[in-house]
């Protein structure tokens, strides 16, 4: 299983679920860049994200909220239900505010904005991979 060979090797399994494939790519750098992190899959939808999710049981699922077929606020509680060990946090182009405590009632460890520079996007991850609460 992915998620045993990634913990083996000290980085955390992560799958990423956002519809701009651009964004992934930048992500998946910036997280392997770090050492701390190995991408295992990415979704380009909230569909997608909960069978991947449900096949990888990653450490942490980056859930985009806007996406065609199924939204991230959607897809939360499935992905949820699909991989009960893994952390789920919200990164958003939306404020915090406007839809950070519902991601939150629906499970979300945490909401991050998109609009956060790489390296400190990367330094809030592993604080939260590591048992602390990510700064808002």
């Amino acid at each position: 299983m992915e998620r045993a060979a990634n913990k083996a090797d000290g980085r955390f399994g992560v799958l990423l679920v956002d519809d701009v494939a651009d964004l992934r790519l930048m992500l998946r750098l910036n997280l392997e860049g770090s050492g701390r992190f190995a991408v295992l899959a990415e979704a380009g939808d909230g569909q997608e994200g909960v069978r991947l999710a449900e096949d990888h049981q990653p450490d942490l699922v980056l859930l985009d909220i806007a996406m065609p077929v199924m939204d991230g606020l959607e897809a939360l509680p499935q992905i949820r239900d699909a991989a009960p060990g893994t952390r789920v946090v919200i990164l958003s182009g939306f404020e915090e505010c406007r839809l950070g405590g519902k991601a939150l009632d629906l499970g979300a460890t945490a909401y991050l904005e998109k609009s956060l520079p790489p390296e400190q996007l990367v330094a809030q991850l592993i604080e939260l991979m590591n048992g602390n609460r990510p700064r808002a």
